[in-house]
């Protein structure tokens, strides 16, 4: 699909939604820790201010 993107925007930005964000995030962590570590992600993305996700 970016590439599709790409093809024919070649200057936009793609981004992605927080759930994929966040399911991104979780491959990269071990199935024992996922549980916790979707909770602090979930945490910092529905932070509303910079300064809120810091302290989450």
């Amino acid at each position: 699909m970016e590439k599709a993107i790409e093809s024919v925007y070649t200057h936009a930005d793609i981004q992605r939604c927080v759930v994929h964000q966040i399911r991104n995030s979780l491959k990269y962590v071990s199935w024992k820790e996922k549980r916790e570590m979707a909770k602090d992600l979930k945490k910092i993305y529905g932070a509303s201010t910079l300064e809120k996700r810091k302290r989450s």
